[in-house]
Protein backbone atom coordinates (compact mmCIF):
# COMPACT_ATOMS: atom_id res chain seq x y z
CA UNK A 1 0.00 0.00 0.00
CA UNK A 2 2.11 2.91 -1.15
CA UNK A 3 1.74 6.51 0.58
CA UNK A 4 0.12 8.64 -1.13
CA UNK A 5 0.99 11.57 0.97
CA UNK A 6 4.91 11.53 0.75
CA UNK A 7 4.87 13.90 3.78
CA UNK A 8 2.87 11.72 6.15
CA UNK A 9 4.21 11.33 10.00
CA UNK A 10 7.06 9.34 9.34
CA UNK A 11 7.55 8.27 12.86
CA UNK A 12 4.06 7.17 13.79
CA UNK A 13 0.51 6.55 13.16
CA UNK A 14 -2.42 7.15 15.94
CA UNK A 15 -5.05 3.53 16.12
CA UNK A 16 -8.60 5.44 16.72
CA UNK A 17 -11.15 3.23 18.50
CA UNK A 18 -14.04 4.05 17.15
CA UNK A 19 -18.00 1.80 17.51
CA UNK A 20 -18.49 -0.68 14.68
CA UNK A 21 -21.29 1.87 12.77
CA UNK A 22 -18.39 4.97 12.72
CA UNK A 23 -15.88 2.71 11.41
CA UNK A 24 -18.05 1.48 8.47
CA UNK A 25 -19.42 4.86 7.74
CA UNK A 26 -15.62 6.40 7.44
CA UNK A 27 -15.06 3.20 5.08
CA UNK A 28 -18.15 4.23 3.29
CA UNK A 29 -16.61 8.06 2.95
CA UNK A 30 -19.75 9.30 4.76
CA UNK A 31 -18.10 10.44 7.66
CA UNK A 32 -15.18 12.60 7.50
CA UNK A 33 -14.97 14.53 10.17
CA UNK A 34 -14.28 12.36 13.75
CA UNK A 35 -14.93 14.13 16.89
CA UNK A 36 -12.97 13.50 19.88
CA UNK A 37 -13.17 15.03 23.46
CA UNK A 38 -9.27 15.37 23.90
CA UNK A 39 -7.01 16.77 21.46
CA UNK A 40 -4.26 13.89 20.20
CA UNK A 41 -0.62 15.13 19.53
CA UNK A 42 -0.49 14.17 16.10
CA UNK A 43 1.35 16.11 12.86
CA UNK A 44 -0.79 16.09 10.20
CA UNK A 45 -1.10 14.80 7.39
CA UNK A 46 -1.18 11.44 10.20
CA UNK A 47 -2.26 7.62 9.15
CA UNK A 48 -5.30 6.71 10.96
CA UNK A 49 -5.66 2.96 11.61
CA UNK A 50 -9.02 2.14 12.06
CA UNK A 51 -10.17 -0.11 14.90
CA UNK A 52 -13.49 -1.39 15.40
CA UNK A 53 -14.46 -1.97 19.03
CA UNK A 54 -17.16 -4.63 20.15
CA UNK A 55 -18.48 -6.43 18.84
CA UNK A 56 -15.99 -6.76 15.64
CA UNK A 57 -13.02 -6.54 17.79
CA UNK A 58 -10.74 -5.69 14.80
CA UNK A 59 -8.23 -3.28 12.48
CA UNK A 60 -10.68 -2.90 9.44
CA UNK A 61 -8.99 -0.28 7.47
CA UNK A 62 -7.03 3.18 7.61
CA UNK A 63 -7.34 6.92 6.59
CA UNK A 64 -5.72 10.10 6.72
CA UNK A 65 -5.98 12.58 9.59
CA UNK A 66 -6.00 15.73 7.57
CA UNK A 67 -6.18 18.77 10.03
CA UNK A 68 -6.96 18.52 14.02
CA UNK A 69 -9.01 21.67 14.91
CA UNK A 70 -10.16 22.34 18.44
CA UNK A 71 -13.36 24.59 19.42
CA UNK A 72 -16.12 25.35 21.53
CA UNK A 73 -18.75 22.95 21.10
CA UNK A 74 -21.37 25.55 19.28
CA UNK A 75 -18.28 26.11 16.89
CA UNK A 76 -17.45 22.35 16.34
CA UNK A 77 -21.30 21.44 15.97
CA UNK A 78 -21.50 24.17 13.44
CA UNK A 79 -18.74 23.74 11.41
CA UNK A 80 -18.18 20.06 11.71
CA UNK A 81 -21.38 17.57 12.82
CA UNK A 82 -22.76 17.53 9.41
CA UNK A 83 -19.36 15.23 8.30
CA UNK A 84 -19.91 13.51 11.99
CA UNK A 85 -22.47 10.73 11.20
CA UNK A 86 -23.91 12.02 14.36
CA UNK A 87 -27.60 13.03 15.67
CA UNK A 88 -27.32 16.13 17.62
CA UNK A 89 -28.51 14.56 20.95
CA UNK A 90 -25.12 12.18 20.62
CA UNK A 91 -22.98 15.23 19.96
CA UNK A 92 -24.50 16.57 23.09
CA UNK A 93 -24.34 13.44 25.08
CA UNK A 94 -21.03 12.63 24.27
CA UNK A 95 -19.68 16.20 24.71
CA UNK A 96 -21.50 16.23 28.37
CA UNK A 97 -19.26 18.22 30.79
CA UNK A 98 -16.96 19.60 28.43
CA UNK A 99 -16.44 23.19 26.71
CA UNK A 100 -14.15 22.44 23.87
CA UNK A 101 -13.79 19.28 21.51
CA UNK A 102 -11.33 18.33 18.56
CA UNK A 103 -12.47 17.85 14.74
CA UNK A 104 -10.16 15.62 13.11
CA UNK A 105 -10.90 15.62 9.13
CA UNK A 106 -10.19 12.52 7.67
CA UNK A 107 -9.36 11.48 3.91
CA UNK A 108 -8.56 8.41 1.82
CA UNK A 109 -10.26 5.80 3.67
CA UNK A 110 -9.16 2.21 2.54
CA UNK A 111 -10.83 -0.92 4.09
CA UNK A 112 -8.52 -3.63 4.47
CA UNK A 113 -8.80 -6.75 2.65
CA UNK A 114 -8.92 -8.72 5.57
CA UNK A 115 -9.91 -6.83 9.16
CA UNK A 116 -7.55 -8.00 11.68
CA UNK A 117 -9.14 -9.64 14.73
CA UNK A 118 -8.00 -8.51 17.99
CA UNK A 119 -7.27 -12.01 19.28
CA UNK A 120 -4.66 -12.07 16.49
CA UNK A 121 -3.53 -8.51 17.17
CA UNK A 122 -2.95 -9.69 20.99
CA UNK A 123 -0.93 -12.58 19.08
CA UNK A 124 1.90 -10.05 17.53
CA UNK A 125 5.41 -9.93 19.11
CA UNK A 126 4.47 -6.35 20.86
CA UNK A 127 1.20 -7.87 21.67
CA UNK A 128 -1.14 -5.02 20.39
CA UNK A 129 -4.18 -3.24 23.09
CA UNK A 130 -6.86 -1.31 21.64
CA UNK A 131 -7.25 1.89 22.93
CA UNK A 132 -10.35 3.40 24.78
CA UNK A 133 -10.36 6.58 22.48
CA UNK A 134 -6.88 7.04 20.09
CA UNK A 135 -3.17 5.69 20.85
CA UNK A 136 -0.09 5.92 18.97
CA UNK A 137 2.34 3.15 17.00
CA UNK A 138 5.21 3.82 15.86
CA UNK A 139 5.29 4.22 11.84
CA UNK A 140 7.12 0.11 11.87
CA UNK A 141 4.67 -1.15 13.71
CA UNK A 142 2.00 0.53 11.65
CA UNK A 143 3.48 -0.85 8.50
CA UNK A 144 3.36 -4.49 9.81
CA UNK A 145 -0.45 -4.17 10.82
CA UNK A 146 -1.58 -3.05 7.52
CA UNK A 147 0.35 -5.49 5.36
CA UNK A 148 -0.92 -8.08 7.73
CA UNK A 149 -4.38 -6.90 6.39
CA UNK A 150 -3.69 -7.17 2.91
Amino acid sequence: MPDEFPELDPSRMVVLSLKPRFAEAILAGAKTVELRRTEPRIVVPTRALLYASTPVRALVGTCIVTSVITADLSTLWRDHGARSALRHSEFRRYFEGVDAGTALTLTRPQAFGRPIPLRDLRARPRGFRPPQSFAYVDAGTGRQLMAAAA
